[in-house]
């Protein structure tokens, strides 16, 4: 599953890299309680470019824009009572952001609980995020932004 994405990385930057990882730390902060407050809405238009593009694993085809966007949340959130996401590195390159989550999860109905490991390829733009593309594995998550595994971004654990 090489799909890489079509992106030129710029030299790094730790000025940027470190900003740009802030940025993406805050994104998470946010999404973290948006399923018992609401707010999804402020919660896109505050954190994402208006030309937005998010590629969940799970889905065939991009969610683009802000509306796609929040109107995909609005659902994630139907079936869950409560979801967070718990960083556990971040990795930055000039405009690029990688980061390795845990993706948490009670079901609304079910009761239930999930726990899954995801990476994350940001792409930044004006200080939003302009693209989100998940992958399964860091190695895959970092062939796809450009950044040969082992090489030295500024990582940002």
């Amino acid at each position: 599953m090489s799909s890489v994405w079509p992106v030129q990385v710029a030299p790094l930057d730790p000025s940027v890299s470190q900003e740009n990882a802030a940025i993406v730390r805050s994104v998470y902060a946010a999404f973290n309680g948006l399923s018992r407050s609401g707010g999804v809405d402020a919660y896109v238009k505050a954190h994402f470019h208006v030309d937005c593009e998010y590629r969940p694993i799970e889905e065939a085809s991009a969610v683009r824009g802000h509306r796609a966007l929040a109107g995909w949340v609005e659902r994630w959130f139907e079936a869950w009572e409560d979801a967070w996401d718990e960083i556990i590195e971040v990795i930055a390159s000039g405009t690029m952001v990688v980061a390795a989550i845990r993706v948490h999860g009670r079901g609304r109905k079910s009761g239930m609980e999930i726990s899954q490991k995801l990476f994350d390829i940001h792409e930044l733009r004006d200080s939003k995020i302009k693209r989100i593309r998940e992958y399964l594995t860091r190695e895959q998550a970092l062939e796809a932004a450009g950044l040969p595994f082992g090489a030295h971004q500024a990582v940002v654990s």
